[in-house]
């Protein structure tokens, strides 16, 4: 094996390892939190981790409102029916949604100003 060759799959098992505890991560939260949001209306949705953001944005703005993002770059939290915005979210692509608001989960700042 070349040293490029190596190169290339410490990257690739790098990268793999990264998206393994993003969803550890998310698995986690999922699983200590509160599964049903307090205000339906406004939720945090997650997406898969190796979406672009543009993907992203289109999947969530199709669920509800986007207000803004959350504590990793593969969430969004939306505002809409509170009937329907959970279930709206999954349809869209979203792993699974919690409250928009435990443990400092949820950053004020909008999707357009994280890199």
């Amino acid at each position: 094996m070349h040293e490029g060759q190596k190169l290339s799959s410490a990257v690739t098992l790098g990268q793999t390892a990264v998206i393994a505890m993003a969803m550890a991560a998310t698995l986690f939260a999922a699983v200590s939190v509160d599964a049903a949001p307090k205000d339906p209306a406004r939720i945090a949705a997650f997406f898969p981790p190796w979406w672009s953001q543009t993907r992203i944005i289109a999947a969530a703005a199709s669920a509800g409102q986007i207000l803004g993002g959350g504590g990793a770059p593969f969430v969004v939290i939306l505002h809409g029916d509170p009937f329907s915005l959970s279930r709206r979210a999954r349809v869209a692509g979203a792993w699974f949604v919690t409250g928009a608001d435990p443990a400092g989960l949820c950053s004020p700042l909008a999707l357009e100003s994280r890199p």
